[in-house]
């Protein structure tokens, strides 16, 4: 994880969203990676996150990252952070984006993220900027998604 360890950032380095039996539902790097990078992220993140029992902790530390996240029904937000992020906030602002998604979508389920991947990715994209949380409000955030579709 190259990228992570010459980034200066104090955000998200990655969010993968991925179901329990591993496909990838979503997934955005704000830092630069490589492919084979990336494809190393996802199948680690895979191997460590996925056997894990429901009472065991949230936050896997990986080299120079840290992997913390959340099941939310059949699917597993995972966020790479720096090591030095405190993890009760990035488990907040997954919270926050469930929230945000819960609120588009209606309560939110796998199927919405399959087939409308571009409005998942519009509420990610105006909550977050380079991986950094730039809009905390979820009934702007919304506000904001819903004015864009009536353009």
């Amino acid at each position: 994880m190259s990228a992570a360890k010459n980034s200066t950032t104090i955000g998200w380095h990655f969010i993968i969203l991925m179901s329990r039996q591993g496909k990838i539902r979503l997934s955005e790097f704000f830092s630069s990676y490589t492919e084979s990078e990336k494809r190393r992220i996802i199948r680690d993140i895979a191997a460590d996150v996925l056997p894990r029992q429901s009472k065991m902790c949230n936050i896997i530390e990986k080299g120079d990252c840290k992997f913390v996240y959340r099941r939310y029904a059949s699917l597993y937000f995972c966020v790479g952070v720096p090591l030095h992020v405190n993890e009760l906030l990035v488990l907040e602002e997954i919270h926050l984006f469930v929230e945000a998604l819960d609120g588009y979508f209606n309560s939110v389920c796998e199927l919405d993220l399959v087939f409308s991947l571009h409005k998942s990715l519009s509420i990610l994209f105006e909550m977050f900027v380079g991986g950094m949380l730039t809009e905390s409000n979820k009934r702007e955030v919304l506000r904001n998604i819903v004015d864009a579709e009536g353009l």
